[in-house]
């Protein structure tokens, strides 16, 4: 998790008189900087406190209105997210290895989503070791493939549990925000939202104006746009080099379109096979284009003078990579979307392999 353009200063507790106040009380988290994230529909507040083992801490805020904090500790990958409401004190308490089932008792909302990790918290504990044990295992190399194999379907069978839970619960309190959350979180699937639309069609119409349902249905709608078999998004986009290209730039050729950044270890060209891509497939109407995160075109032009493959690359100097990032409803890096003749979209992968083999299916088709 990456925290981007923030202000952050120490935060000491100000009393009963803060507008927010909460409280964590946490086990088995060392002493470390948490950085506290609050939010509102167009403005971030980045804070930062020093958690000690033993010792409740308090983050306060006595200015501004937000609805959202998140809290990110285990070196800012790990946090628990609280909804706000001013004037009431917030607890958060439990393991902090285990940040899913983390208790914030407050407020409706969040009792509700406490209500709901307390029912599921052996799911959540299991998928919390599962999805660390894989982790480690990809990271150790190819030589975990076989074991890594073995955690993914009993964590695919732990989401579908954990999706059925929350559909029922849904269905017990569809006047609360607390359910929206519980599809955004449980539910949803960027690759098809079609049951998260239809579990928002249960929710209460007086839902409509929070964040979390208007968020949630937007993202719904970008994500029906980058289905597999959908039109692909327009972009138009500043290459390194100055040049402007659209999707349209790409017409009559296959197009991968790559999400990465520099500092995403599996975004590199040689492990998305992108490399073996651009130099097998350049000649037989295929282009490739990265769309990174980098802000900085001179360092990476600098990085590709001693590439011998030509790249089309684009940056993100004048924010516009990110807002390719969101048409493309780009959640993860690094993202790969397959992109035929016609502009439609014909594979979305973060595996080079998959992605070779249904390029090789596409042109054989011509």
């Amino acid at each position: 998790m990456y925290i981007i353009s923030c202000v952050a200063w120490l935060l000491c507790a100000c009393g009963e008189k803060a507008t927010y106040r909460v409280e964590l009380d946490l086990s088995n988290l060392e002493t470390q900087n948490l950085y506290a994230v609050f939010e509102s529909d167009d403005h971030k507040q980045v804070d930062t406190v020093v958690y000690r083992p033993g010792k409740p801490v308090q983050i306060t805020r006595d200015e501004g209105q937000f609805d959202q904090l998140t809290v990110y500790f285990e070196n800012h990958k790990e946090g628990i997210t609280i909804y706000l409401e001013p004037g009431r004190k917030i607890t958060v308490t439990g393991d902090a290895r285990y940040p899913l089932t983390l208790q914030v008792r407050g407020t409706r909302t969040n009792d509700l989503l406490s209500d709901f990790r307390k029912q599921a918290a052996t799911l959540l504990k299991e998928k919390t070791e599962l999805s660390g044990a894989a982790l480690t295992e990809a990271d150790a190399g190819r030589a975990a493939e076989a074991s890594r194999a073995e955690h993914l379907p009993r964590l695919a069978n732990i989401d579908h549990e954990l999706a059925q839970m929350a559909e029922n619960f849904i269905h017990k309190h569809p006047k609360d925000e607390a359910s929206a959350i519980l599809i955004r979180d449980y539910i949803l699937d960027p690759e098809d939202p079609t049951r998260a639309e239809k579990m928002i069609g249960t929710l209460s119409p007086k839902l409509e104006n929070t964040r979390t349902l208007r968020n949630l249905r937007a993202y719904c709608e970008r994500a029906m746009h980058t289905m597999v078999g959908a039109k692909a998004p327009d972009f138009t986009l500043r290459n390194v080099y100055g040049a402007t290209l659209t999707r349209d730039s790409f017409a009559g050729r296959n197009l991968v379109l790559a999400f990465t950044a520099a500092w995403c270890d599996l975004c590199k060209t040689e492990k998305l096979l992108l490399d073996k891509i651009q130099a097998d497939f350049s000649r037989q109407d295929v282009a490739v284009a990265l769309v990174s995160l980098d802000e900085t075109p001179s360092d990476v032009r600098s990085q590709m003078r001693t590439d011998t493959t030509h790249w089309n690359v684009f940056t993100d100097s004048a924010g516009q990579s990110i807002r390719v990032l969101e048409a493309y409803n780009v959640n993860a890096l690094p993202r790969c979307f397959l992109i035929d003749r016609s502009g439609t979209i014909v594979l979305k992968t973060d595996n080079g392999i998959e992605l070779r083999r249904a390029l090789e299916a596409l042109l054989k088709k011509k």
